[in-house]
């Protein structure tokens, strides 16, 4: 009984939707600027998330004792 009223409610006839210029434009600017700035993101914790990611491994600071 729950699933046959699930189907139901989440089947929705055709809207007949209409998107505007504008609200096209607004939509597609989000999406450009989600992609921006998650490239900027990146490139300033690029360090950071490599080194995160990469095998932890000890650096040769020259202090070794041969």
């Amino acid at each position: 009984m729950i699933i046959p009223s699930m189907f139901y409610q989440f089947s929705v006839p055709d809207a007949f939707a209409y998107i505007d210029p504008g609200t096209g434009s607004v939509i597609i600017q989000m999406i450009i600027g989600g992609l921006v700035g998650t490239g900027i993101a990146v490139k300033v914790f690029w360090y950071r998330i490599k080194s995160a990611l990469s095998p932890s491994s000890k650096r040769n600071n020259g202090d070794e004792d041969i």
